[in-house]
């Protein structure tokens, strides 16, 4: 098995480093290691004889493919995001005995998050013009945001007063919500204006996405086509996101599930 375990390892870091660099996972990458998951369970089942595995793939992999193109259709996700999706679960639809995806979607969600805050702050680094913004947004909505802060405050020093140990969860959950409002105006601001912006039609590149597009890049003909027929136009950007993949894939194997780690 370790040989399809370096394949979905590898084809997965090329994916996320193709999505970084370019922002369009060629289809045949991401529907090649679909292909390359069946064809390995197939084989093994043909030398084994054992069809488990090849169930297990068929079955996760497809649920995990039909999951994906409808995030896809819906404008969620981009197209290379379903196939990559897909590939874990049919090149890995077992590890160590067990269903491997159950505790990689676990972590998926973990590293989602850190990974989108991560990607988020930097990019807010990069355009100082956003983080002026983001501060001129707290002010217009410091009212809204300070209401959590506030009750954070109050259930905490009760808990301190009292030592009322329910107390301390309720504090959590507060602050919890209180950040998650913070970085949600943070998320408005540099959607508008870092992962949205007009250009000219002549800048226009193949793989670039049209704001009122699905996440998936134009193709040459469509580029000279807008070039012809428009001056500017609105494209979009947003989080790279198929390097969170490979990061959850290389996690899992090594750690297994990380809400045992960080909650148990």
């Amino acid at each position: 098995m370790i040989e399809i375990l370096l394949i979905a390892v590898i084809g997965t870091v090329i994916a996320g480093l193709w999505d970084l660099k370019t922002t369009e996972v060629p289809d045949e990458l991401a529907v090649g290691l679909v292909v390359i998951g069946v064809f390995y369970w197939i084989a093994n089942w043909i030398l084994t004889g054992d069809f488990t595995s090849l169930f297990f793939s068929l079955v996760i992999g497809s649920v995990l493919l039909s999951i994906g193109l409808i995030l896809y259709k819906k404008g969620q996700w981009g197209g290379a995001d379903a196939w990559i999706l897909a590939a874990i679960g049919y090149m890995i639809p077992l590890y160590g005995g067990q269903l491997f995806i159950i505790p990689y979607i676990l972590n998926f969600m973990i590293v989602s998050i850190v990974y989108t805050v991560a990607y988020a702050g930097i990019m807010g680094l990069m355009n100082p013009v956003s983080l002026s913004l983001f501060k001129k947004d707290l002010k217009g909505n410091a009212t809204l945001l300070s209401v959590p802060f506030i009750a954070f405050v109050v259930v905490y020093i009760a808990f301190l007063a009292t030592n009322i140990r329910s107390l301390a969860p309720l504090a959590t959950v507060l602050i919890s919500i209180a950040l998650l409002l913070v970085f949600w105006r943070y998320a408005v601001i540099i959607e508008k204006h870092v992962f949205k912006k007009k250009i000219p039609v002549k800048k226009l590149r193949t793989g670039d996405v049209l704001d009122s597009m699905k996440w998936i890049g134009l193709t040459d003909k469509q580029v000279k086509s807008l070039k012809r027929t428009r001056k500017y136009v609105v494209i979009k950007t947003g989080v790279r996101f198929v390097p969170v993949f490979p990061i959850t894939l290389l996690l899992t194997l090594l750690y297994g599930n990380l809400f045992l780690i960080v909650f148990g």
